[in-house]
């Protein structure tokens, strides 16, 4: 009787286990070595491990579109692939990143996962927020904003006039180039040489090698060698370090490494948490009516100090406090400066105590001096009178 009950309490602990695990299908356009696929996977899956109450089942799959071409045919191919793998598979919530991704779901509607909402960040196409069904797609947009670079670099080079905008030759690339040319005609004293091509010798090449040559790095994860290869985003920005007058910016957080000064960039972290934060909600029982996507694009100042430094160029002080910095070597004082003011407190305040002691030992001295010096008077005043008193005996007995 009692293994039955024991049987029994394990079955409904593992069945309510099973009713309550919440499963996540996950699908990144880019490789998960990609800097920025890998900045909003494991921030999207640390905040949700963080902040969701329920047991996580996460499921990962990759189209690499980095290294492949989003055709019709590999698109059939994925298709067949997640079937088969996922046959029988149910999720409770898709979440993709970029655009090739979401392009890939919304292609083939209904043949997977069909009717589960969907979430997604990174995504550069913002009309999609008016076509797009509001009950079942989500997410966070993904804008690199050219206006506050180009007031950034004005800031670090009042006098320069030019600034070249590099690119590989993606979609995501051509949809960033058409938004900026739309911007810059309210900088009519600024030249813009817009360069992009799929291999980084062809823009090397066009490139100039002037002291203080000003390049906004948009996106350029799709860059290959001259025999066709692709490129890592470390192999890329190194072979445009050669020339070293170049002034290297940019325009997303994963490309702020390797010389790289930094600027007002899209956020991999801000992504991957935002969405996280709609999945939650939406698993804590709130109605996808009530929840609204991030349109705005979470961006932010992002710098790496030593490449600040190596080109000489200093911040504002505006941008500065609330900017991210990258490698920040603090010097002693800097790193150890609460410490040495409570340390400075501490000892301030015993040598007061210790002051203030000495003061009222002092104080209690100063009576007992006097209180002594009373009664020394005192005796003093005493012996003259003996003094006087011996003398007037002494001249009555003579």
């Amino acid at each position: 009787m009692i293994r039955i009950i024991l049987f029994c309490l394990v079955f409904f602990t593992l069945f309510a286990h099973a009713q309550t695990k919440k499963r996540i299908f996950i699908l990144h356009s880019y490789s998960h070595e990609y800097s920025w696929t890998k900045l909003q996977h494991d921030n999207f899956v640390s905040k949700m491990q963080e902040s969701c109450s329920l047991p996580l089942e996460i499921s990962v799959e990759y189209l690499d579109t980095k290294r492949l071409k989003l055709s019709n045919e590999y698109q059939s191919f994925f298709l067949s692939y997640l079937q088969k793998k996922y046959e029988g598979y149910r999720p409770d919530a898709v979440y993709v990143t970029d655009d090739n991704a979401l392009k890939f779901f919304l292609h083939y509607q209904g043949q997977l996962f069909s009717d589960i909402p969907l979430f997604f960040s990174g995504i550069n196409d913002l009309s999609l927020a008016h076509t797009l069904d509001v009950i079942q797609y989500k997410g966070v947009y993904e804008t690199k904003e050219i206006i506050p670079n180009i007031e950034l670099i004005r800031q670090f080079s009042p006098p320069t006039r030019e600034i070249w905008i590099v690119g590989d030759t993606s979609n995501t690339y051509r949809s960033i180039e058409s938004d900026m040319r739309a911007k810059i005609s309210q900088y009519p004293k600024y030249t813009f040489h817009f360069i992009s091509s799929s291999r980084i010798d062809e823009i090397t090449e066009k490139l100039p090698n002037s002291p203080k040559t000003f390049v906004l790095l948009t996106t350029i994860g799709e860059l290959s060698d001259s025999n066709g290869d692709n490129l890592t985003l470390k192999e890329s920005i190194a072979i445009l370090k050669q020339k070293p007058n170049l002034i290297l910016c940019s325009m997303e957080d994963a490309y702020v490494q390797g010389g790289v000064v930094g600027g007002f960039v899209t956020s991999g972290v801000k992504q991957g948490t935002h969405a996280a934060e709609l999945v939650i909600r939406y698993f804590n029982g709130e109605s996808l009516k009530n929840i609204s996507s991030v349109i705005t694009s979470p961006n932010v100042y992002m710098f790496d100090r030593k490449a600040l430094m190596e080109s000489r160029l200093i911040l504002s002080e505006y941008i500065a406090r609330d900017a991210v910095i990258l490698h920040d070597k603090k010097t002693f004082l800097e790193r150890y400066q609460h410490i040495i003011l409570n340390t400075f407190f501490i000892v301030l305040v015993l040598f007061l105590l210790f002051l203030l002691i000495v003061f009222f030992i002092a104080l209690q001295n100063n009576a007992h001096l006097k209180k002594l010096e009373a009664a020394l008077q005192e005796s003093s005043d005493e012996v003259s009178i003996l003094k006087e008193k011996l003398v007037l005996m002494e001249q009555l007995y003579e």
